[in-house]
């Protein structure tokens, strides 16, 4: 192992600034920038002596006191590192403590798209939109807020209808889109939401143990892994009618291709409707664990089934996480910030890994410790994107897994 932090210095807490009302505070005795994939919004916490307040209580002339250092809730707020903005939104909370000999302020803020965790996406009643694509509905929803929204990558196919209930959030309803489509919503610190996918540039350096890695933490769970993973739904075909007969022509198979019943009476809105299911199986979980979820929207069958592959490959890299802290924020020949949604190649004997891995959080710390990175890094599928498939995709490429008796395989 490596060297231990290097000591905290006074005078590096200038390295990071808190922009307030046109104003530059750069003194801090703590300090933490948090970004993660998990998220939308990225937030902040900092320690901090608040010589604004100290000044109102101590002073008798109130006018002297510079009214910009006092910071309340609301107030919108650019944090720099380096003089880099990395964040940009509002205070949420300023919390203050008197030890008797001490008077300590923390603040903390969530950048711009935190409106978007706590806010209605429709006060106004429930909405249907018809035929917009994902990021035609993200940008629906953030504009009211001000905040733009861009794709990096293929939204995808409009969706035929998708609704928004009264009490159904921001975030969630956006997330219900990309979700179906397979993107990945995050926020760019400093603007809006980015529709995305997982790990589309690389990290500034490799994380490697007894190099620059200072301290692990490593969780490998299969709390949330399944054996089977099942996508069902109901969706609506049209092109038949109730009373058609239901033989099958050669070639066909049940679980994709839609078959009316026969004319026994159904009404034609109830023979239009198909069940659709999509199945994935893990093959590193021996045992039976089977798991159902819903289709959100009507996607269509071949959709069913990507969600099913997708689910599995999810939970199988959110199984393995690691906490990597390392010095400084900035890393490599560019010395650049480490940053969230970046592939790292990880060396570790210790936890017998050597191969990339993907930087799903970042914590910027400045403490009396000193000035240091905690890298979140999860398995490179675990902020997958759906592989649409083409529309004559089969649903079962192989037979269902039979268990013995035991269930262990």
């Amino acid at each position: 192992m490596s060297a231990s932090l290097a000591k905290f210095d006074p005078a590096a807490s200038r390295r990071v600034g808190l922009v307030v009302g046109g104003h530059v505070f750069d003194r801090w005795t703590d300090v933490d920038v948090d970004r993660d994939l998990r998220n939308i919004a990225g937030g902040f916490t900092m320690q901090y002596e608040d010589s604004g307040r100290i000044a109102q209580a101590v002073s008798p002339d109130l006018d002297t006191r510079p009214p910009f250092e006092i910071i309340k809730p609301g107030m919108a707020y650019t944090v720099l590192l380096d003089g880099e903005p990395v964040q940009k939104g509002w205070i949420d909370e300023v919390q203050l403590k008197d030890n008797a000999d001490e008077l300590e302020a923390t603040v903390t803020g969530r950048d711009i798209c935190g409106d978007l965790v706590d806010c209605a996406a429709s006060p106004d009643g429930p909405v249907e939109w018809r035929g917009l694509n994902a990021l035609q509905i993200a940008q629906g929803i953030c504009k009211p807020f001000g905040l733009s929204v861009r794709a990096e990558v293929d939204v995808g196919a409009a969706f035929p209808v998708f609704g928004i209930q009264l009490d159904e959030n921001c975030m969630p309803a956006i997330e219900r889109a990309c979700r179906q489509r397979g993107m990945l919503m995050v926020s760019d610190g400093v603007s809006g939401l980015i529709l995305t996918v997982g790990g589309n540039t690389r990290a500034p350096a490799a994380l490697v143990r007894g190099g620059n890695v200072q301290a692990t933490d490593y969780t490998n769970s299969w709390t949330e892994r399944f054996s089977d993973y099942y996508v069902k739904g109901q969706t609506s075909t049209a092109g038949q009618r109730a009373g058609q007969d239901a033989a099958m022509t050669p070639g066909t198979d049940p679980t994709t291709d839609p078959v009316a019943p026969p004319d026994d009476g159904v009404d034609t809105a109830e023979a239009s409707t198909i069940v659709m299911t999509g199945h994935a199986i893990d093959p590193e979980v021996t045992r039976y664990r089977p798991n159902v979820r819903g289709v959100a929207t009507q996607s269509g069958t071949a959709s069913a089934q990507a969600q099913a592959e997708w689910a599995l490959r999810v939970a199988r890299g959110m199984g393995e996480t690691l906490n990597y802290t390392v010095q400084d924020w900035r890393a490599g020949a560019a010395n650049a910030l480490w940053l969230a949604n970046q592939v790292v190649a990880v060396s570790d004997a210790y936890l017998n890994i050597n191969r990339d891995m993907l930087i799903s959080g970042v914590k910027y710390r400045m403490s009396e410790a000193g000035i240091f990175t905690v890298l979140r890094v999860a398995g490179r599928t675990a902020f997958d994107r759906i592989d649409e498939p083409a529309k004559d995709r089969l649903l079962f490429k192989r037979a269902p897994r039979t268990f013995g008796p035991t269930r262990n395989g």
